[in-house]
């Protein structure tokens, strides 16, 4: 059975992740275990340890005399992440195009579906959610679960910028061409395919974020988002 100060830390671990990667705290804002433990009727210790454990993830970092900042991405940021995400996800691709599971096959096909009923409906925040489990099916059948807790982080330093692109309409619409491409890969037992369509698609849309925050983000914000 845990302690309670594990117990207190994951729960001021988990209520300020959610605060970062949806907005509730904004890049670049300063926070203090004072005020989360005080919101969170807890003391400061399991706040602390929370805070270095999200130091760890990149999603804090710690800067002296002025304390803990929610991090803030840069174009290098970006590029690196998505440097790891073209590789990672293009082999988790090629490996899952050799499943024969019958059960993760079928779920592929109905979160595609998912996906693109969202997207037709413009239901931005299922559509995150199909897109999220679609990549972890991916994930599942190329039986890699180190690889895919490696994206799973990324995906959290980058969550708060990928709400706001995804809300493009145009974007969602393409990238259900996108996956259906890399659907059609791995189903049809062809990994060198799956593995091309899954650099094709993050290369598009690192191209398309990157084009955005250029033109339409960065020029209005202090030290990147």
């Amino acid at each position: 059975m845990a302690n309670s100060n594990t117990t207190y830390q994951q729960r001021a671990y988990e209520f300020i992740k959610a605060k970062i990667t949806n907005h509730g705290f904004k890049a670049g804002q300063y926070i203090t275990d004072a005020k989360i433990a005080e919101e969170l009727s807890i003391s400061r210790t399991p706040v602390r340890e929370a805070f270095h454990r999200l130091e760890n993830e990149s999603l804090l970092v710690y800067e002296a005399r002025r304390g803990w900042k929610v991090y803030t991405l840069s174009l290098e940021d970006i590029n690196e992440i998505f440097d790891i995400k073209e590789v990672v996800e293009g082999m988790a691709a090629r490996r899952a195009a050799e499943c024969q599971d019958k059960e993760l096959r079928a779920e592929l096909r109905n979160t595609f579906q998912e996906m693109c009923e969202a997207a037709e409906a413009n239901d931005i925040d299922t559509w995150i959610r199909a897109d999220l489990q679609f990549h972890d099916i991916i994930f599942a059948m190329a039986n890699n679960e180190r690889a895919r807790r490696i994206i799973q982080n990324l995906n959290d330093q980058w969550n708060r910028v990928r709400i706001g692109f995804t809300t493009i309409q145009s974007r969602v619409n393409r990238s259900c061409d996108e996956h259906k491409a890399i659907m059609d890969g791995i189903l049809a037992g062809d990994g060198e395919e799956a593995e091309r369509q899954t650099y094709a698609h993050f290369k598009q849309v690192r191209e398309e974020l990157i084009h955005l925050l250029v033109n339409m983000v960065l020029p209005f914000v202090e030290e990147g988002v």
